[in-house]
C-alpha cells in the first residue's frame, strides 16, 4: 500500500506499508491491503505504519484530520499535525500538559462549550505526545 501524510506545511511521509493503524474518532482503525474504499475522520493519536512484515512500526503523531483509502491501495492522510518521536521535547510537553490540565479543570462547569473543547484537546494532544515519546 502506498501511504502519504500531508499537513498544512507539506508532505510529512511518503512510503510503502504492509499495514497501517490510525486513530479514528471512535478508536483505532487498522488498514490492510485490499481494504474497501474509505473516508473517515481522525482524532488525535498515534499512527503506526508497518513498512514490512514483522518490523517495528514507524510512529507518527496525528492531530485530527481524515484518512482516505482507495481501491488502488493508496492511503492519504490529511492532518493538522504530524510529529515523530524525535521531535518531542518531553520536559516542555509535560509543562504544557500541566497547564492544559489545570485550565481544563477550571472549565468543569462549562462542559461542551468551545472553551472546554479547546482545553480538552490541548490535554489530549500533550498526552499523545508523551505517549509517542515513551514518557507515559
Amino acid at each position: 500500500m502506498h501511504v502519504e501524510i500531508v499537513t498544512p506545511t507539506g508532505e510529512q511521509y511518503n512510503g510503502e506499508a504492509v499495514k497501517i493503524e490510525v486513530p479514528g474518532l471512535l478508536g483505532e482503525m487498522g488498514i490492510l491491503p485490499g481494504h474497501r474504499d474509505l473516508l473517515a475522520a481522525l482524532g488525535t493519536g498515534i499512527c503506526r505504519i508497518f513498512e514490512a512484515e514483522h518490523a517495528d512500526p514507524k510512529l507518527i503523531l496525528l492531530d485530527e484530520g481524515y484518512v482516505q483509502v482507495n481501491e488502488a491501495n493508496r492511503i492519504i492522510i490529511v492532518t493538522e499535525l504530524a510529529e515523530t518521536p524525535g521531535q518531542i521535547k518531553v520536559d516542555r510537553v509535560r509543562d504544557q500538559l500541566g497547564r492544559a490540565a489545570s485550565e481544563l479543570a477550571g472549565t468543569r462547569d462549562d462542559v461542551g462549550t468551545r472553551t472546554w473543547q479547546t482545553r480538552r484537546h490541548a490535554v489530549a494532544l500533550a498526552e499523545a505526545r508523551l505517549r509517542l515519546a515513551g514518557a507515559i
